[in-house]
């Protein structure tokens, strides 16, 4: 395994991948929310929302993955954190105990609107730096 490659693993592979699923995260609860805004006023409706943190909890407890090379040319594994595609991130209903033709709940809908705004934004700005720090190593390597 060559320095370049030894590079990104170590600048991009927790940190970038767990930022990575955040940001999957937060697009779909952007989705999920604004589904629920859109059904304000649509009669029997149930509140939606999706759940990450305890995946993200799961994947941070894990033990490294213990995997068995068979080749020489296999390269070990470097990261604890199991990919988790778009589709594991489980839509439930949001009991709000209030019995009303909708139970959508406009402030309560608006205030996680704009704080998954937030840290859908904040988590972009960490993995630009993340990119920011790869860019810096390349061109101070080149040099």
């Amino acid at each position: 395994m060559g320095p370049i490659h030894k590079i990104g693993v170590g600048l991009m592979d927790k940190t970038g991948k767990l930022l990575a699923h955040a940001l999957d995260y937060r697009a779909k609860r952007h989705g999920v929310i604004a589904g629920n805004l859109a059904n304000i006023d649509t009669p029997g409706y149930k509140p939606k929302d999706v759940e990450f943190d305890d995946a993200l909890k799961q994947a941070m407890r894990e033990p490294k993955l213990k995997l068995t090379i068979t080749q020489p040319e296999h390269m070990p594994a470097r990261s604890s954190i199991p990919p988790i595609s778009k589709g594991q991130f489980p839509l439930h209903e949001i009991d709000s105990g209030v019995q009303s033709d909708s139970q959508v709940d406009l402030d309560r809908e608006m205030t996680k609107m704009a704080k998954n705004n937030l840290l859908y934004e904040a988590t972009v700005r960490m993995l630009s730096k993340k990119f920011d720090e790869l860019k810096a190593v390349i061109e101070e390597g080149g040099k």
